[in-house]
C-alpha cells in the first residue's frame, strides 16, 4: 500500500486513466467496514492475460481480489467488448492457472463515464462497475455497494447533443423513417441532403451506443426506441425567428384559404404545419386553440397575407417560426392533397417538450406512427 502511495504521488492520476481507476477503487473499498486491504497492482498478470489493475482485500473470513479493466470511452459497445474480454480472461485463468482457490475474483470495469445504458450491460453480465463520476456497482459477500448520481461530465454532455444537431438530425430522421431499411453511407447521405463525412460521424456515434448494427447491405437501426426517448430529453426547439398574429379565420375556413398557397413550387413547401397543428392531420387527439407554423421567409409572408394577421399584444392563435434549419421544410409531409405538415418524428418532439396535454397528444401520436416505441 505505501508502494501504492508512493506512486499516486509520482505519476499524473489525471492523465493516466488506470492510475486515476486504482484510486477510485481504492477509495470505493474504503466505504466498506471490516475490509483489510492488501497488494494494490498497475498492469497485473492474470493467467496468459495482463489487466489494468489488481486490489486485493480481505473482508470476513474471505480473500479477494478486484480484477479492474480500464476503458477510456465507456459507450456501450466498447463496454460490452470490455466486458466479454474481463469474462474471457477469467475463464482462461481458471483454466490454466487458478492461482490459491481460496481467493475469489471479481472483475470491475472503469471508465471516466458510464452511461445507463453501459451500467446495464455490466450489471447483466455480472461484472462490477465504477466510474469517475461516482455511479458505482459492487456487490460480495454481504456487501452491497450501488450508487447512481445524476451528474454527467460536460464532455459526455456534449458528445451526446452533438448527435442532434440540426445536421446529424436530418440523418436521424431518414433512419427512423424505415426503421426497416439497410442503409449504405452514400444512400444515407443522399436521402438526407448531407456530407459523406457528416454521414460517418454519425454512423460512428451510433455504433458505439448499439443503436445501428453493420450488415451486409448497409447500416440499419436495431434500437429506434433508445434513438428516439433519448432525443426527446436531449432535444432543444429549432432556433429562428418567431412572429404571432390574429386571424378570424378558423377550422376549415383556414384550411381551405391555405391550401395550395402553401407550396409554390412542386414538392417545395414554403409553410407548414406543425406542433398540434400537424399532430390534428397526422393523429388527431386535441384540437387547440392556436395554429402553429413552420416557415421561410417568402412563406411566412404568405400566412400573413392569406389568413390577413394582425398584430395581437394578447390572444394570438397564430405562431410561425422561421427556422435556420430548413430541413425541417424538405422532411415536410402531405397527409392530404395540398396540406403539409412537419413529419411524425418533429411533430412528435415538438409535442412532447410542451405541456401535459401536449404530452398526450404525442403519446397518441407514437401509438399511431411509432409501433416500436
Amino acid at each position: 500500500m505505501r508502494y501504492f502511495q508512493r506512486m499516486m504521488k509520482t505519476h499524473d492520476s489525471v492523465n493516466d486513466p488506470g492510475i486515476a481507476a486504482l484510486h477510485a477503487a481504492r477509495d470505493l473499498l474504503g466505504h466498506v467496514p471490516h475490509l483489510e486491504a492488501g497488494a494494490v497492482r498497475q498492469e497485473h498478470r492474470l493467467g496468459h492475460a495482463r489487466i489494468d489493475g489488481c486490489i486485493e482485500f480481505e473482508h470476513g473470513d474471505e480473500a479477494y481480489a478486484l480484477l479492474i479493466e480500464v476503458k477510456r470511452s465507456g459507450a456501450p459497445r466498447f463496454v460490452r467488448s470490455a466486458v466479454y474480454q474481463l469474462k474471457g480472461y477469467l475463464a482462461h485463468a481458471r483454466e490454466s492457472a487458478p492461482g490459491d482457490p481460496g481467493q475469489r475474483w471479481i472483475p470491475m470495469l472503469v471508465s471516466p463515464y458510464l452511461s445507463p445504458e453501459s451500467r446495464s450491460i455490466c450489471m447483466d453480465h455480472d461484472v462490477a462497475y465504477l466510474d469517475l463520476v461516482g455511479n458505482a456497482h459492487l456487490a460480495f459477500d454481504n456487501v452491497y455497494i450501488d450508487r447512481t448520481v445524476a451528474d454527467r461530465p460536460k464532455s459526455a454532455t456534449r458528445a451526446l447533443r452533438s448527435m442532434f444537431t440540426p445536421k446529424a438530425a436530418a440523418i436521424l430522421r431518414v433512419l427512423l423513417r424505415d426503421t426497416a431499411r439497410a442503409w449504405r453511407v452514400t444512400e444515407l447521405a443522399e436521402a438526407a441532403d448531407a456530407s459523406l463525412g457528416h454521414v460517418s460521424n454519425v454512423r460512428k456515434a451510433l455504433l458505439a451506443r448499439e443503436w445501428i448494427e453493420t450488415q451486409k447491405d448497409g447500416v440499419i437501426l436495431v434500437q429506434p426506441d433508445a434513438l428516439l426517448k433519448t432525443w426527446r430529453e436531449e432535444y432543444r426547439r429549432p432556433t429562428g425567428r418567431r412572429i404571432s398574429g390574429y386571424t378570424l379565420f378558423h377550422g376549415k375556413q383556414l384550411h381551405e384559404r391555405l391550401s395550395g398557397k402553401l407550396n409554390s413550387e412542386p414538392q417545395r413547401p414554403r409553410a407548414i404545419y406543425s406542433s398540434n397543428s400537424a399532430a390534428q392531420w397526422l393523429a388527431p387527439f386535441l384540437r387547440g386553440g392556436t395554429h402553429n407554423f413552420y416557415a421561410d421567409e417568402p412563406g411566412a409572408r404568405v400566412l400573413k397575407e392569406v389568413l390577413k394577421l394582425t398584430r395581437a399584444e394578447k390572444g394570438a392563435n397564430v405562431t410561425v417560426c422561421i427556422p435556420k434549419d430548413e430541413s425541417l421544410l424538405k422532411d415536410a409531409v402531405e397527409p392530404a392533397p395540398s396540406v403539409f405538415c412537419t413529419c411524425p418524428i418533429v411533430t412528435y418532439l415538438d409535442l412532447w417538450n410542451g405541456n401535459d396535454r401536449d404530452r398526450e397528444a404525442a403519446d397518441h401520436l407514437a401509438s399511431r406512427c411509432f409501433p416500436w416505441l
